[in-house]
């Protein structure tokens, strides 16, 4: 089993860029999906209502992505305390999903061709300090008025929002990993995808060097 992580900022095409790693034959961890089990769980839940306040709940009594969202990306003490809730929870899902995926190639369980690579899509691979326990990371990087961009068109956010979630958002930088990618993404997802082949073509291989006996 081949693990490669997959990060970058937000609306940098870090997931149109691990999407291609699955259509390849990867098998794909959400980082964001998994965020959002993490948001559901009870205990999670009155933390996050306790440090924020009730209004960054829905009707449902589930956490309000979008309302937290124009808390924490506003203020980087909150976005401390929103982390410190919800990272430990968040990681642990991470490498409890990434054995599964170990476990399920050993079984042979996913078998095609590709399956024995997968790919972790998730913007926080940093701040987790996961970069040891994965075999490289391809990180991907978008200049600022492309991303908030994209979040106007793609996610229907307020462009004055959209460029607070962007200003807010920050990263450590990537440490040390046993093989980094970077990929530029300036704009054209046709270009994007290609880069993602041609680093695809040398995860490719280094799963086939793997299987050798």
């Amino acid at each position: 089993m081949v693990r490669i992580g997959v990060t970058g900022l937000m609306a940098s095409g870090k997931s149109t860029v691990a999407r291609r790693f699955e259509e390849r034959g990867a098998i794909r961890i959400d980082g964001d999906a998994l965020g959002w089990e993490t948001l559901r769980l009870p205990k999670i839940r009155a933390r996050i209502a306790e440090a924020f306040g009730s209004d960054v709940l829905g009707p449902d009594g589930a956490v309000d992505r979008a309302r937290l969202g124009a808390v924490v990306f506003r203020d980087a003490g909150a976005m401390e305390r929103l982390n410190a809730i919800v990272q430990p929870s968040l990681v642990a899902k991470v490498r409890e999903r990434l054995a599964g995926a170990d476990a399920r190639t050993r079984s042979g369980a996913d078998a095609a061709a590709g399956a024995d690579v997968v790919v972790l899509d998730a913007a926080l691979i940093s701040t987790w300090g996961l970069e040891r326990e994965l075999d490289g990371i391809v990180e991907v990087t978008a200049p600022d008025a492309l991303r908030i961009g994209r979040l106007e068109s793609a996610r229907g956010i307020a462009r004055a929002d959209a460029a607070a979630r962007v200003q807010g958002q920050s990263l450590p930088p990537v440490g040390p990993a046993a093989r980094l990618w970077r990929i530029e993404n300036g704009g054209d997802e046709a270009a994007l995808r290609a880069d993602a082949d041609r680093v695809w073509d040398e995860i490719a291989r280094m799963a086939a060097g793997r299987r050798r006996p």
